[in-house]
């Protein structure tokens, strides 16, 4: 049931419909679908995501931490403004440590992303 491209919707259907015990072991590849949010397949990936805050919390971290500047701007932009508050406290030290990031042309929107994605840790 992984989408087979970027066009697959009925892949994201079928998920939605599945058992968390089907959909919870390939979180890692789901969240993939959101490295750009261009895709017809990103949004409504990103509200099957979000029925998964705890499991998908550390996957969204690791990606916060990681290199792919693309695909943690949408993170930021996407997903951690709508997780709950205590999903948001795991991931309050990366997102934090974006955004006291210095400025180079290739980071800024980064920046940006998670300054406006901390406003939305307030309870």
């Amino acid at each position: 049931m992984i989408p087979k491209d970027k066009h697959d919707l009925a892949a994201v259907e079928q998920l939605k419909k599945a058992d968390a015990e089907f959909v919870i072991p390939i979180l890692p590849q789901l969240l993939e679908w959101i490295q750009d949010m261009n895709w017809p397949i990103a949004e409504p990936m990103v509200e099957l995501l979000l029925h998964y805050p705890n499991e998908i919390t550390p996957l969204v971290e690791e990606v916060l931490r990681g290199d792919d500047d693309m695909w943690i701007y949408w993170c930021l932009v996407s997903i951690v403004p709508k997780l709950p508050f205590y999903s948001k406290l795991v991931l309050a030290d990366a997102v934090e440590k974006i955004a006291d990031l210095e400025e180079n042309p290739f980071n800024e929107s980064n920046i940006e992303a998670a300054k406006e994605a901390l406003q939305s840790f307030e309870p």
